[in-house]
């Protein structure tokens, strides 16, 4: 998970960081540390939703988790912080067994691919040809007929909200 950190001390997710913990490794670029402790939230909450196994069940409770940090305190994200992210999950794959990254951050908006523009790219398509499926948020603007950057590269999967009754949030790209 590329985002905020995650708080490896939370029961649903373990409550440790490292061998033989939910939340197995990861790396903190915003303070350039291995510990990527969640100081927003964000991160903690996606990986939540994925994985979490406890009074809260994700929606693959048995996956671990690698927490990278590329994201703030107040959430925003550093391009060359999510670059490093990406590398370093392509870098420790095999290690970690790292088969997904998710990515809910983005920005901007595009009715078509973006490669050329998206510096992301050749990151995200060097994990996608080491068999690492790279999903990205559509975006949270509403719009039905955009999606947002890095979302918008060819090799990545974007993903929006949809709501209990399976129609889409009225937020989602």
């Amino acid at each position: 998970v590329i985002d905020t950190g995650v708080n490896y001390t939370h029961p649903d997710l373990g409550g440790c960081f490292g061998q033989n913990c939910k939340v197995a490794g990861g790396y903190d670029y915003v303070n350039n540390n291995s510990e990527p402790m969640d100081d927003h939230g964000h991160g903690t909450h996606v990986s939540g939703i994925a994985a979490a196994n406890g009074g809260i069940k994700g929606m693959a409770p048995d996956a671990n988790i690698i927490a990278i940090k590329s994201c703030n305190s107040v959430g925003e994200c550093r391009t060359s912080d999510v670059l490093s992210g990406i590398d370093w999950c392509t870098s420790n794959a095999t290690k970690f067994n790292i088969s997904v990254i998710s990515m809910s951050l983005g920005a901007g908006l595009y009715s078509t691919y973006c490669d050329d523009s998206e510096v992301l790219t050749t990151s995200i398509n060097s994990a996608v040809g080491n068999n690492i499926s790279v999903i990205v948020a559509a975006g949270n603007d509403g719009n039905s007929s955009q999606i947002s950057s890095p979302a918008c590269v060819k090799n990545s999967t974007s993903i929006g909200s949809i709501t209990k009754n399976f129609a889409f949030s009225s937020f989602t790209n």
